[in-house]
């Protein structure tokens, strides 16, 4: 975080400012602090994002830029992902594939894991519908029972 406000202080390009975003996410993440972790990851898809729409146009967008907004939408439907907020992280995986796809191509390994990634939530949230936060597998796999919680009790 310190890094975080040293970039901002001196000015730093919205594009790097967004990367530090989503190595803050990354570390969260493995600290099952997934509340924040999504915090950074929408700052850093803000920031990239509103970068790449200002650039567009003039043609001066790198490569760079979309595989870090697609990095950026990835890492927000793993947060949400690990939330069990589906439909979310489906729409997220999807705006990254379909970045990553026009960007990167069809056989970039990024544009195949957001598009598998798509496919899995979506099995996920009919699979879990309704499903409270502490009851339903996240992407690492947890191994809690999905339905104990909303069994009616006699």
């Amino acid at each position: 975080r310190r890094a975080l406000k040293i970039e901002i202080s001196m000015q730093t390009d919205d594009v790097t400012v967004a990367g530090t975003h989503l190595n803050i996410c990354a570390i969260l993440s493995k600290l099952d602090k997934h509340d924040k972790a999504l915090q950074h990851a929408l700052c850093a898809l803000e920031l990239v994002g509103a970068h790449v729409s200002s650039t567009e146009d003039s043609g001066t967008v790198s490569q760079d830029d979309y595989t870090t907004l697609a990095v950026a939408y990835h890492n927000v439907a793993v947060e949400r992902e690990y939330l069990q907020q589906w439909d979310q992280a489906a729409m997220a995986y999807k705006q990254g594939h379909e970045i990553a796809k026009r960007c990167m191509g069809d056989q970039h390994p990024l544009t195949n894991t957001l598009s598998k990634n798509v496919q899995t939530v979506l099995e996920k949230s009919q699979k879990y519908p309704g499903i409270s936060r502490r009851t339903a597998p996240g992407p690492a796999g947890d191994l809690m029972q999905a339905r104990q919680r909303d069994q009616p009790t006699s």
